[in-house]
């Protein structure tokens, strides 16, 4: 098994490795959405710090401060320290390197004036976290840096390239995420014969997070709730810390995890049921709902495409839900799945009419989920796939559950 270390090695040479395919989509992303420039203030300096743009366009490498400039003419230029100018060349991609000497002001606004952009993208938004890495300390530096030119009133939020950027995932994205899928099934299928009556939701939580120390990777999410373990109708669904209560045979018993590998996650959920004396399967209306959910989370893959707007699928699985006599589901149906577990663009919901619409696009990857559903004195039933939206349909990423796994 890996260490720690060993896997946060190849979290970083993984990471770096995909920021020139990443810089090219979004140089295309900018002719796209006809942006002259795009600025990235970089000022990382150790893990998960920085603009949440940084690691995708730079990767993991720290720069004590400077300005990443995209332009829709194909020009890559860092304006970075006098101590940093051997960092951007290490990329293979930043080309242009400025080297500032307190005089970083100076430098950019003699860029700008030579490229002359009509349009200038900064990082903020109001909707998308990770589309919102500009502090706004930095925001009023540029402000005034740009006060008296003709460029301090074409600035304009970066939201749209953003989310285009994060959401189309690309061949070595999609690969990062496929092995933290599989890394995740592994530990689903090491827990499973670990399951059975007397065990407490905290006991299974223990063995699973024993499993991912083991393997020296890391979780999707908080450690907290990952894994999410629901033990029949005692604990609530959702995000929630495990707790103390033993499943019982005539219950079920629901998990959502998922791990961190390669800097991608994977995130779904399984379902046990544990036999009473003298069963060989589950209740019927046990059974009943299992499948209803299961051929909702079908219709919400079903309904996944090129160009299909991101309400869609909840209306399929609502048409699925509630005509088989169930209360509507509460939340969403699914969220984007990248580098962060849920990866900071539109996720699968009702129809707002007060939002704008999106529309999915190749490369973009969703769980299909939210369909969580009780039966009363038995518990919550539940299932999750992560699947990708390619140039003209979609694949599921990964290994389905059409049936519950019985604990005798």
């Amino acid at each position: 098994m890996s260490t720690p270390a060993e896997n946060q090695r190849k979290s970083i040479d993984t990471i770096n490795a995909l920021v020139p395919e990443k810089v090219e989509q979004a140089l295309g992303i900018l002719d796209e959405v006809g942006v002259d420039m795009w600025i990235t203030f970089a000022d990382k300096k150790g893990p998960g710090q920085g603009d949440p743009i940084h690691e995708i366009i730079f990767g993991e490498r720290d720069l004590g401060g400077g300005i990443l400039i995209l332009t829709r003419r194909g020009e890559r230029i860092a304006l970075v320290s006098g101590l940093d100018v051997a960092i951007p060349p290490m990329t293979g991609v930043w080309d242009q390197v400025v080297a500032c000497h307190r005089d970083e002001r100076q430098k950019l606004v003699e860029t700008i004036e030579r490229l002359k952009p009509q349009t200038i993208a900064l990082n903020y938004s109001t909707r998308f976290p990770k589309a919102d890495g500009l502090s706004h300390g930095k925001y009023l530096w540029l402000a005034e840096t740009l006060q008296g030119t003709p460029y301090a009133g074409r600035l304009c939020s970066a939201e749209d390239i953003i989310v285009r950027l994060r959401g189309r995932k690309s061949p070595g994205e999609v690969a990062g995420i496929k092995a933290a899928i599989a890394r995740t099934d592994e530990i689903f299928q090491a827990v499973r014969p670990y399951v059975r009556a007397g065990r407490t939701g905290r006991e299974l939580y223990n063995f699973m997070l024993a499993e991912v120390d083991r393997q020296g990777l890391a979780t999707s999410w908080s450690r907290d709730y990952c894994p999410i373990v629901t033990v029949g109708p005692v604990a609530p669904i959702g995000h929630t810390p495990p707790n103390d209560a033993a499943l019982q045979p005539g219950w079920t018993l629901q998990i959502d995890f998922g791990v961190q590998y390669m800097g991608f996650c994977g995130d779904f959920q399984r379902m046990w049921y544990l036999l009473e004396d003298g069963e060989t399967a589950p209740p019927v209306d046990v059974q009943h709902l299992f499948e209803t959910v299961r051929r909702g989370v079908d219709a919400i893959i079903e309904t996944l495409g090129p160009g299909v707007p991101t309400w869609k699928p909840a209306e399929a699985a609502l048409e699925v839900l509630t005509g088989a006599g169930y209360p509507p589901f509460q939340y969403g149906v699914g969220h984007a799945l990248g580098r962060s577990v849920h990866d900071g663009t539109p996720g699968l919901g009702r129809r707002q009419p007060d939002s704008p619409e999106w529309l999915m696009e190749p490369g973009n990857v969703f769980t299909a989920e939210g369909l969580e559903t009780l039966v009363e004195g038995r518990g919550w039933v539940s299932l999750e796939d992560d699947v990708l939206i390619t140039d003209s349909d979609r694949v599921v990423l990964t290994p389905q559950q059409r049936e519950f796994w019985l604990v005798s």
